[in-house]
């Protein structure tokens, strides 16, 4: 993770998550919540234990990012916390090589981030992966998205759960969850404030490497998403690409680079930038920690603040 000069950023008060919801992402999740029990199921599977499980593995195998553990790396978490005005989640590096990050849990949301991804990332680029992943919790993605991530961890582990699990759910949840990514991307934005480290960051995501990063160029970049798109001339081109991208947790980089490059252009952003969005009002929708006073959300059994019981 290579250095970045630091930047006076606007902060957003009072931000409602609205102000950055792709219309794709918010038609999807209504969708899914009309699922019948779904929520309800898993919050209860979730509460039991899954999510407490996470965290004590990650406790004892990964690194808890806090002011004094990785201070760089926490800055950069923090100022984004700031800058979307939202309750601090704990933040934890894991070993592993390959390029990722997520969030997971309900009643005490985390994120993780793992090695592979900071050192492929300049701090820049580092501080839009952890807004992205802040955008999934400030819009109220993290249900569903820990329903999806364990979804996958149970096919895994058990033969023909796929199998046996509806096929409407599947296409369901992975549809929406690409959809997703997309309000993710916007909210990364919104914290960096730079279109051109988004699009640097989907370039090193279809890349995978920093070595010849000098030799990319981002215009090329977004001309082979048209490219891509060109593809449609042929109903089986439109086939083979359905089956490639139905099962991805992601969209694909080009489609994502060109999507945020159109959004920081649009009039929704610039107005947005300029302080006009929509806001919450104070303490709307929050409820007050018995033990510290902070505000937190209604769903959040452990205070994001303190760590303690909320509902005692």
């Amino acid at each position: 993770m290579t250095t970045a000069e630091p930047k006076t950023r606007r902060r957003f008060p009072r931000l409602k998550s609205s102000a950055f919801e792709h219309p794709a992402d918010r038609a999807a999740l209504e969708s899914v919540k009309k699922i019948p029990l779904l929520d309800k199921v898993f919050r209860k599977f979730l509460e039991l234990g899954l999510e407490r499980i996470m965290r004590i593995q990650l406790l004892g195998q990964a690194i808890h990012v806090t002011p004094k553990q990785c201070p760089k790396i926490y800055k950069l978490f923090k100022e984004a916390v700031d800058i979307l005005d939202m309750h601090e989640p704990d933040l934890f590096l894991a070993s592993n090589p390959f390029v990722n990050a997520f969030t997971f849990g309900v009643e005490r949301p985390f994120v993780v981030i793992q090695s592979g991804l900071v050192d492929l990332l300049d701090e820049e680029e580092l501080m839009a992966v952890l807004a992205h992943e802040l955008g999934h919790i400030k819009a109220g993605h993290v249900l569903y998205r820990s329903i999806a991530i364990l979804l996958v961890r149970l096919a895994q582990q058990f033969l023909g759960l796929g199998q046996m699990a509806s096929m409407g759910l599947a296409v369901a949840l992975a549809d929406w969850s690409k959809k997703s990514e997309l309000t993710a991307d916007r909210a990364e934005l919104m914290v960096v404030q730079d279109v051109e480290v988004c699009l640097r960051l989907n370039m090193k995501l279809a890349g995978g490497t920093r070595s010849v990063y000098a030799q990319i160029n981002h215009d090329e970049f977004l001309k082979q998403a048209e490219h891509y798109e060109d593809l449609d001339y042929s109903t089986l081109n439109k086939l083979y690409k359905l089956m490639n991208e139905l099962w991805l947790s992601h969209p694909l980089p080009v489609f994502r680079a060109k999507e945020i490059k159109i959004w920081s252009e649009s009039k929704q952003f610039k107005e947005i930038m300029a302080g006009r969005y929509p806001t919450e009002d104070p303490g709307d929708g929050l409820r007050q920690c018995p033990h510290c006073g902070s505000k937190i959300s209604p769903s959040f059994f452990f205070c994001p603040d303190c760590g303690k019981n909320s509902r005692i």
